[in-house]
């Protein structure tokens, strides 16, 4: 979808100094439209002179990051919420964080949670515009680790354009059925208690028809629908980590039940869900160690996160007592990735003092 089906709705939001909105939908897709001009001239002109060809690389990576930076603000601007935008959901745009920090952020000097220094650096003799791979130097307790990645433009590249056009649709959907009001909140009021999988479903189907979005979009509410899936099909011989899991799913019902009101600008009852006592008991472990834990939770739900296993790692070396050692090995043992960042989610929920 053009992003100039969205330019009417843009320039109709009033601009006075109290409302914030309009401005930020501007800008961001003043940068989208600046975007889409770098995208076509890359993908138009040919480039065989190496410092062409870096120039195309740092700024193709650099200018994916500011377009998702100016999806989430423009989807911000314009419905005050960033629910169409979750690109954390598409496994291609998900890595371009991480290389375009790597490459163009902080290629000379990257501090790591766990305590590592990190240095990165193009190798000149696999650079081309299509493609490049670079080797990340890590030192970390008197010890160097070497990772080399080898990174395609044009996967990105098209996996952007994908995503765009997605979001564009779930946003213009919005905006032309923005006075829609529904049952869905009380139907998700009323799966809270049950955590009936027929439910969920017929709220998931109700939620598509009455927004007009596609079924394989990634608009938030049907990335939490999934996760409140994965929790219901989610059984474990553990009685406390079972108990945990009903927490992970009501926890997730929940933020579909906000969801649901704030996109029909209602009010609705208040649903608490109390802390397992195991998580409890490992928030009461990382108060034990603020100063070095709390930065190791910040990556601890993301699962393809190259920082991950290092800092799960340097959790368990701070020596937890049973139930934190019961949890993080809990997280340690899942290949779903899902349930991973269930999992992880609650750890990372951990408020430090004040």
């Amino acid at each position: 979808m053009s992003l100039e089906a969205l330019k009417n709705h843009v320039v109709a939001m009033e601009k006075d100094e109290k409302n914030s909105f309009s401005y930020r939908a501007a800008a961001s897709f003043s940068m989208l439209e600046h975007i889409d001009l770098m995208v076509n001239r890359y993908l138009k002109e040919p480039q065989t002179e190496k410092g062409a060809i870096l120039l195309d690389v740092f700024g193709m990576l650099q200018g994916l990051f500011v377009a998702i930076d100016a999806l989430y603000d423009l989807a911000i601007g314009l419905t005050q919420f960033k629910y169409h935008v979750n690109v954390n959901s598409n496994p291609v745009l998900h890595e371009l964080k991480y290389i375009r920090n790597d490459i163009v952020g902080h290629p000379t000097n990257r501090t790591y949670p766990s305590g590592g220094t990190g240095f990165s650096m193009l190798s000149a003799g696999h650079l081309s515009k299509e493609k490049f791979s670079y080797h990340t130097y890590v030192f970390e307790k008197n010890k160097l680790e070497i990772k080399t990645k080898e990174v395609y433009l044009k996967p990105l590249l098209d996996q952007y354009l994908v995503e765009k056009d997605r979001i564009l649709k779930d946003i213009l959907s919005y905006l032309s059925h923005a006075d829609v009001k529904t049952s869905i909140p009380e139907s998700i009021a009323g799966l809270y208690e049950t955590l009936n999988l027929e439910s969920l479903h017929e709220i998931i189907d109700k939620f598509i028809e009455e927004y007009h979005i596609e079924k394989d979009s990634n608009h938030r509410f049907l990335w939490r629908a999934s996760l409140v899936e994965t929790c219901i099909g989610w059984h474990e011989s553990d009685v406390e980590l079972n108990q945990l899991v009903e927490y992970f799913a009501k926890v997730q019902v929940e933020k579909l039940y906000v969801i649901a009101l704030d996109l029909e600008n209602r009010k609705g009852m208040d649903l608490y869900t109390p802390l397992p006592r195991v998580l409890l008991s490992f928030y009461k472990f990382i108060r034990k160690n603020e100063r070095y834990a709390v930065e190791l939770l910040r990556n601890i739900h993301d699962f393809k996160h190259p920082l991950r296993d290092s800092d799960l790692m340097a959790l368990f070396s701070l020596n937890p007592p049973k139930d934190s050692y019961k949890l993080l090995t809990f997280l340690k043992e899942q290949t779903d990735e899902n349930k991973a960042y269930l999992i992880g989610s609650a750890l990372k929920a951990y408020r430090p003092k004040k």
